[in-house]
């Protein structure tokens, strides 16, 4: 497995490449003192650090096509994530039930809240937009204060 670094104050991703397709993205805190890093090198790499610093200072959005290992998914796991990265835009919100409802499943609040805990591709299929349906901040891999941060970020920018 090779590995690229995108670090963007306050941001750092870690792309784990398996191949020619990205398996992972890890995302975590830059942390103040973080170094800028080497630059990507990948194509792939170098418009997710564009993009991710774009993203950074407000603007609006889409982030790149990139080529995420999605073959190992069940088709409801792909199902799942396809539709949030195409339907949950940038400053959008959406529930568990509201996703499953989405695909096709109402009902399957609990499975969606299943595939979100296990997005190995966070930002890029945005697992962050999705929260209970009392509109809760519920489970994020990095933490629910970074999807605190991302989802005030994105809304901030809905007025930009």
């Amino acid at each position: 497995m090779n590995f690229e670094v995108i670090i963007s104050k306050p941001l750092c991703l870690s792309l784990h490449w398996e191949s020619d397709s990205i398996a992972a993205i890890g995302l975590d805190w830059a942390g103040p003192d973080a170094p800028s890093g080497p630059e990507p090198t990948s194509r792939y790499g170098r418009a997710l650090a564009q993009t991710l610093t774009r993203y950074l200072t407000g603007e609006r959005v889409e982030w790149p096509e990139l080529p995420l290992a999605m073959d190992g998914l069940t088709p409801f796991r792909r199902d799942v994530s396809e539709t949030l990265a195409k339907d949950v835009r940038h400053g959008q919100l959406t529930t568990y039930g509201q996703l499953a409802s989405l695909v096709g499943r109402p009902g399957a609040a609990r499975a969606v809240g299943r595939v979100m805990a296990t997005n190995p591709w966070p930002l890029v299929v945005p697992c962050h937009r999705v929260i209970g349906a009392g509109g809760n901040l519920t489970g994020f891999g990095p933490g629910i204060a970074m999807k605190k941060f991302l989802l005030d970020l994105e809304q901030t920018s809905q007025s930009g």
